[in-house]
């Protein structure tokens, strides 16, 4: 941890934001790959949201960064909707914390053309001296997010003092500290600023998230994020005893576009 800078930890929950929890999942095959649902409602959005693009405004190979994939078969078939239209798959980057989850992306496209491989790379998305190289692909037109910032809830608030690194802190979180001094933020909210650089206006960030109130509260990200939607999604549902009644349970897809 850089000088100046601490992370709280969260007891009782699952070690969702330790890198080797999911190095083990992934190489043993204990997760499925599709947490919530197979999300294609966030893939139709997307699409909806490149196709709808002025061609001034979106580049020849429109640019996605789809955060914490793991497994999921869902960046799989953007790229293959991006084939379809002629789009290059190679503007898909993934990223991911997990080792096990990069080096399973990379192997899965060394099959494919360069021009139509996605990207992957391994990234701390806490760590804006890891999520600053991805500066090279930005900007993103869009952000995918498959309960990834549900994962990264679950971890502990960072704090930002005076003599935080600046290597590790990017320009909005700077403009934080420059004027409350030491500053403490949830996960969710560190998040969304590190995601400023990395976007331009009118960027959209596209959710598919357990909680009601993923982005309640967050006066750092509301400055740069403004929810356009949030709509329920019944959840699907596992095997029940014949005749017994359950209640339905939702999750929620969130729209954000960049401010």
């Amino acid at each position: 941890m850089p000088a100046g800078r601490t992370r709280a930890t969260q007891t009782g929950a699952p070690d969702y934001d330790d890198p080797s929890f999911w190095d083990t999942k992934f190489a043993t095959g204990q997760d499925v790959g599709e947490w919530l649902n197979s999300g294609e409602i966030l893939l139709d959005s997307v699409i909806s949201f490149l196709e709808q693009l002025p061609v001034s405004e979106r580049h020849t190979r429109p640019r996605v960064l789809h955060l914490g994939p793991g497994i999921s078969k869902l960046g799989t078939r953007l790229r293959d909707a991006f084939v379809e239209r002629g789009w290059g798959g190679n503007g898909i980057v993934n990223v991911d914390f997990s080792s096990e989850a990069v080096r399973l992306g990379q192997e899965a496209e060394s099959k494919y053309n360069p021009s139509q491989a996605m990207l992957w790379l391994r990234t701390d998305l806490r760590s804006w001296a890891d999520v600053s190289q991805l500066h090279p692909f930005a900007p993103f037109d869009v952000i995918l997010d498959k309960s990834t910032s549900d994962a990264l809830a679950t971890s502990g608030s960072v704090t930002f003092g005076t003599t935080s690194d600046t290597l590790d802190i990017c320009s909005p979180v700077r403009n934080v500290l420059e004027r409350e001094g030491v500053t403490t933020m949830p996960p969710v909210e560190l998040l969304a600023l590190h995601l400023v650089p990395l976007t331009r206006k009118g960027s959209m960030w596209f959710v598919l998230s357990y909680s009601t109130a993923r982005f309640e509260n967050l006066p750092e990200l509301s400055s740069h994020w403004q929810v356009v939607s949030r709509n329920p999604l019944e959840a699907p549902r596992g095997q029940t005893v014949s005749g017994a009644y359950t209640p339905a349970v939702y999750h929620w897809m969130y729209t954000l576009r960049r401010i």
